[in-house]
């Protein structure tokens, strides 16, 4: 349904590109998409345009995206829009594992319902946790009829930009939220009613750059303490 395409690769670094193979999303589709970054290696992964889920007259569908990141390795996904068109029933879920050393950026936009129409409903759903077991992050959220004017205000689009193990500026968007992580890391999000307002490209240009700067060398794991 999805195939990767290599668009560079160095010693350290990969870009890869996700090119469907057909209508995304439909009823009945279960995409699993898994990414396992090794030691010091940085992946981009791009979207090259926006997925829609249709709708699917009373069935639902499924997106999930698993990344594995090793010690000192990094992950930047730049998503385009994710639209719940009217009728669809969609469970959008990721999951990270980091390891020690390892940075992850996420930029997410979500659009519910296309232009002039009622929206679809999407369970949204981001889990990030070491390797180790400690949770970093647990975020969720339930949007379409009914629950979209309570939590986006009559706004039809959320973006987010997250990022884990780097820092960004303290400074952010008038119309974003910010929430520090416990563990290095930050999660900004935002609500428009234009896609391509919801999130700032300076903000994520800063998230990129704060992974990239991070840089790529091992980390080793602490040692284990004597029982």
């Amino acid at each position: 349904m999805i195939r990767p395409v290599l668009l560079s690769c160095d010693e350290g670094q990969a870009r890869i590109s996700l090119v469907p193979e057909g209508a995304l999303l439909l009823a009945g589709d279960d995409v699993g998409l898994r990414f396992d970054v090794g030691p010091g290696a940085t992946v981009h992964v791009y979207e090259p345009a926006g997925t829609v889920a249709y709708d699917m007259r009373g069935g639902s569908a499924r997106w999930q995206v698993d990344v594995v990141l090793g010690i000192g390795a990094a992950l930047i996904w730049h998503g385009e829009p994710f639209v719940a068109a009217a009728g669809s029933v969609t469970a959008w879920v990721m999951r990270v594992a980091v390891d020690y050393g390892s940075r992850f950026a996420l930029r997410e936009i979500l659009v519910l319902g296309r232009h002039g129409e009622s929206p679809g409903r999407v369970t949204h759903e981001v889990y990030v946790n070491h390797v180790d077991g400690r949770p970093i992050l647990a975020d969720g959220v339930e949007l379409g009829p009914g629950r979209t004017e309570i939590a986006l205000g009559g706004r039809r689009t959320m973006g987010t930009v997250l990022l884990v193990g780097a820092e960004l500026p303290a400074s952010t968007a008038n119309t974003a939220t910010r929430f520090d992580l416990d563990a290095d890391g930050v999660l900004v999000r935002a609500l428009s009613g234009e896609a391509h307002r919801v999130v700032d490209p300076d903000l994520w240009e800063s998230a990129v750059a704060a992974v990239s700067a991070s840089g790529a060398a091992t980390v080793s794991r602490p040692p284990r303490s004597a029982p």
